[in-house]
């Protein structure tokens, strides 16, 4: 490469103006000069000196705005220099100025460079996520008289990075065979209600009849066909704001907070009517392969935590009740679940 001398004035004029990303060409010579006043009168710690909000607006007041370019006009959707610096306040709207406060850090402890990325508000408002990139300019590393500043707005690709960790999060709760949570979050509910002392707390416990049968006799993706049937049930059925979870193979949980034991009856007679319904609609009928498919079949059990005790308990209880009924599904399948069932029976920890 050949060495070249520096732009004429104007040139570099129009290629600060000009820029396709926004500029700030700023003059921190005053702010340098009060920090080093600060410092020789004892100031050792400027992050905990600028925790006092007068230090801090000493700081803001002593940045003087040299210019900006187009770019920064239409980043901030501002229609001049003279609404964009009246709306300075608007733009970097955070009391505590974080941002403002770490690249201030940053230049005292000897660096040249600032980067981070931040949030700022565009005139009217609007939240941006920005990019922000800072440079002493050579020649200005002790008085700070010339300080760059590049901002881009990286709000697209920001939303969309929230939006895949909004989505992982999600696969990381929800059981993917069925789209209800998981057993992780069903836990997560759990330890939430019981800390907040969310009561009463009713717990419906259902676990699918005859599922390994269908498995064994038409195939894994018709068991998992029942499966699906089963959870769309349960969410149908389900108030807001109940979690509904599959939390095993063919076990599945409704926690219902706030709700008593008067609620979660009626909503286990519901459940019932629902299954009879969905057995009566699609007896006999063969699906697209033109096999029959499995009744739809379920044991329930169902408790009220009031808040005595572990919920867990609770959730004991409602299950030795899904043992009893179904029990009598697999010997004398006429029976109906009573309360008389909330005996203890075989447990199982949710």
């Amino acid at each position: 490469m050949i060495p070249t001398a520096p732009l004429a004035g104007d040139l570099a004029l129009q290629l600060f103006d000009l820029a396709p990303t926004s500029l700030w060409l700023q003059d921190l010579s005053a702010l340098k000069t009060c920090l080093d006043g600060w410092a020789a009168e004892g100031m050792t710690d400027l992050r905990d000196w600028l925790r006092d909000p007068g230090h801090l607006l000493t700081c803001q007041t002593l940045i003087r705005i040299v210019r900006v370019n187009r770019r920064t006009l239409v980043t901030y959707e501002a229609r001049d220099e003279a609404e964009l610096f009246a709306q300075i306040p608007v733009l970097f709207n955070d009391p505590q100025a974080a941002a403002f406060v770490e690249v201030l850090c940053q230049l005292w402890g000897g660096a040249t460079q600032a980067r981070l990325v931040t949030r700022n508000r565009t005139v009217g408002g609007r939240v941006i996520d920005v990019s922000y990139a800072g440079q002493l300019l050579p020649g200005s590393e002790v008085s700070w008289a010339n300080y760059l500043i590049s901002i881009e707005d990286i709000t697209e690709r920001e939303d969309e990075r929230r939006r895949e960790e909004a989505r992982l999060e999600s696969l990381g709760l929800t059981d993917p065979l069925t789209g209800l949570l998981n057993r992780a979050a069903y836990e997560a509910d759990l330890d939430r209600f019981e800390a907040g002392a969310v009561a009463p707390v009713s717990v419906i416990v259902a676990d699918l009849n005859g599922l390994k049968a269908t498995n064994d006799r038409l195939g894994h993706e018709a068991g998992d066909a029942l499966i699906r049937t089963f959870a769309a049930l349960l969410l149908r059925h389900a108030p807001h704001p109940a979690g509904t979870a599959r939390i095993g193979g063919d076990e599945f949980v409704i926690l219902l907070p706030r709700t008593g034991p008067e609620e979660v009856a009626a909503l286990v007679r519901r459940l019932r009517a629902a299954i009879e319904a969905h057995v009566e609609a699609h007896d006999g009928l063969a699906g697209p392969d033109g096999v029959i498919p499995a009744p739809l079949s379920a044991a329930l059990g169902a408790e009220t935590w009031t808040g005595d005790g572990p919920l867990r308990a609770a959730i004991a209880r409602a299950d030795a009740r899904m043992y009893a009924e179904k029990r009598r599904h697999y010997g004398r399948a006429d029976a109906p679940w009573t309360a008389s069932d909330a005996s203890p029976g075989p447990q199982r920890h949710h």
